[in-house]
């Protein structure tokens, strides 16, 4: 193997193929020579010098759903429930494709509500708390299509991860998402990929006031610089006031009402639900917690109550009536003490 037979290789590559296509490729031929320089010792050194890979540029703009079109493809009766239920998880978890494909019934901790990726692209391992309604729907989906070797199941084996792209967009159309841009490939735009969840899953949740952090913890990110690149796009769908995924439980029609609690814990269904799961990792109170004027007020009526028949005050800011003329204490003299310290002759206390 030589310079000029690499060189050769990627000229006759089709030309129809996009840069990054060229890119892998050439990387693959990099890789392989790598490999077999060191451990394999086949050759004493690799042919190609630095800088062979060709750069390639990646300023296409990209497709992302919006949370609307969300609803729909997971309200889609007519795409199966096995491929809805992968799409969701992806959307609201920000998880690789190929990783979710891969993931086995012990990465999940449903009864704490958790995943632990031990085993991933950047082989650093990474867990999480899974959004509540996320947990609902897996538990939903479980008790009717109990998991096997993997936890996404299509009907001729395991999801595909990075292979894909075809279906997804076949089943976007089938749930009546006709957004021309989702489908349009030119010299400056990508039709929408399977990968592309995760650039909803960022997008969406960047727009709602989550931080690079807590997005990182989910999709892997190293860098800000990655996470930086979906902040104009998230800009765009915080100003349209598009808002957040409905939750997952609840969009997909088959597990409504069927995903019980985490952690012992009931958990709200229905609209509020995602909005609290956001909250709860910020440590917001609930509504149960947060005082509202007519908790305030009704604690203020209950003391009083209380108060007038003697009981105890309540809460610090609950007043008590002022004390009837019966019940009022006596007042009491005040006692001058003489500056004499030679002992009384008398009675020298005045009475009280």
């Amino acid at each position: 193997m030589t310079l000029d037979r690499a060189d050769r290789a990627i000229s006759m590559l089709p030309a129809h193929l996009e840069a990054s296509s060229r890119q892998g490729i050439a990387k693959v031929i990099h890789r392989t020579l790598a490999l077999a320089t060191y451990p394999a010792r086949i050759i004493a050194n690799n042919p190609l010098p630095r800088g062979w890979i060709p750069k390639a540029d990646d300023n296409k703009a990209k497709g992302s759903l919006y949370p609307d079109e969300d609803r729909h493809l997971m309200a889609a009766v007519d795409v199966p429930l096995s491929y809805r239920i992968y799409y969701g998880f992806l959307i609201r978890e920000g998880m690789r494709a190929d990783e979710a494909g891969r993931l086995e019934p012990s990465d999940l901790e449903l009864e704490r509500g958790a995943v632990v990726l031990d085993e991933n692209k950047t082989d650093d391992p990474r867990a999480w708390a899974l959004s509540p309604d996320v947990v609902r729907a897996l538990r939903a989906y479980f008790a009717m299509c109990p998991p096997k070797e993997r936890v996404f199941m299509g009907p001729s084996g395991p999801l595909p991860g990075r292979n894909g792209a075809q279906n997804f967009r076949n089943h976007l159309r089938r749930a009546g998402i006709r957004r021309p841009e989702l489908f349009e490939t030119t010299d400056s735009r990508l039709n929408i990929r399977l990968h592309d969840t995760r650039a909803t899953f960022i997008t969406i949740k960047l727009a709602n006031g989550r931080t690079e952090t807590w997005i990182s913890d989910r999709t892997g990110h190293k860098s800000s610089r990655q996470i930086h690149h979906y902040k104009r796009a998230a800009r765009k769908v915080a100003e349209l006031g598009l808002g957040d995924f409905a939750p997952l439980d609840e969009a997909i029609p088959e597990l409504r009402g069927a995903g019980g609690s985490v952690g012992g814990t009931p958990l709200l269904a229905g609209p509020d639900a995602g909005a609290a799961s956001e909250g709860s990792s910020f440590g917001a109170p609930s509504s149960s917690q947060a005082p509202t004027p007519t908790d305030d007020a009704a604690v203020s009526s209950t003391a009083a109550d209380a108060a007038a028949e003697g009981g105890p005050l309540g809460p610090r800011w609950a007043t008590s009536e002022p004390p009837s003329a019966a019940t009022r204490p006596e007042a009491h003299g005040i006692v001058k003490l003489s500056g004499d310290r030679s002992s009384p002759t008398g009675n020298s206390w005045r009475d009280f």
